[in-house]
């Protein structure tokens, strides 16, 4: 289950900047084609099960990128987006 929690009036909305954090749906299943994105949902799924992750947590950052690009596109991730609200409120996603 995933948790929205707003200080505000509770109509957050997503900002223009990109997310770093993200999930993999365990539910999907794909043979992805490149060998960097393989090399990257395999250290996914040995180090981040079913937890959420950040782009930061990889060694090679650019190698992630790449790999997070055909993730995506085949839906083996769960991006989590930033969100915002009105000035001075805070957005939480648990």
């Amino acid at each position: 289950m995933d948790v929205y929690v707003s200080s505000g009036e509770g109509k957050s909305k997503e900002t223009e900047f990109r997310t770093t954090v993200y999930k993999r749906d365990i539910n999907r299943n794909y043979v992805l084609k490149t060998k960097s994105a393989r090399t990257f949902f395999n250290d996914i799924i040995t180090k981040f099960p079913v937890l959420a992750f950040s782009l930061r947590s990889f060694e090679d950052e650019i190698t992630a990128k790449i790999g997070v690009k055909e993730c995506l596109e085949h839906e083996l991730l769960t991006p989590y987006p930033v969100l915002e609200e009105k000035k001075d409120e805070f957005v939480a996603h648990f």
